[in-house]
């Protein structure tokens, strides 16, 4: 498994990938006690890779659950049709990735994990704990 670390400013030759929740949190959001739960709303953006198996942007997915709990936020998103040069499956984590919350709040985490396949299927899961 690659692992790659993100860092905020772009250096010479050095890719950043920011998985970034994109849309507006609507109707699909449940309460139960303090958890919010998101299904199936909104876009993301989705890590893929280049020719050489290097993390890069590979395109947008859907949000498939989002669940803040407490001081824990969770987002998980797939998406088909993500760029991915290497002509191999690829994974990668602890890359930056950053969450808009289901409570409105913006957060950026390395607790990441993404897998894009050879024929461009990808996943998507970052966690944040405050």
């Amino acid at each position: 498994m690659k692992s790659t670390k993100w860092m905020r400013l772009v250096t010479a030759g050095v890719p950043v990938v920011a998985a970034l929740a994109l849309g507006v949190i609507a109707a699909r959001t449940v309460s139960a006690d303090s958890a919010i739960v998101i299904k199936n709303d909104g876009l993301c953006g989705m890590p893929g890779s280049d020719a050489d198996g290097n993390i890069t942007f590979g395109g947008i997915g859907l949000r498939t659950t989002e669940v803040e709990n407490g001081n824990k936020v969770m987002l998980k998103c797939k998406g088909d049709s993500i760029t991915n040069l290497s002509g191999k499956g690829q994974s990668f984590d602890s890359f930056g990735c950053g969450i808009v919350t289901p409570s409105g709040g913006f957060v950026v985490t390395t607790d990441s994990k993404a897998t894009v396949s050879a024929s461009g299927v990808g996943t998507l899961t970052c966690t944040y704990t405050k």
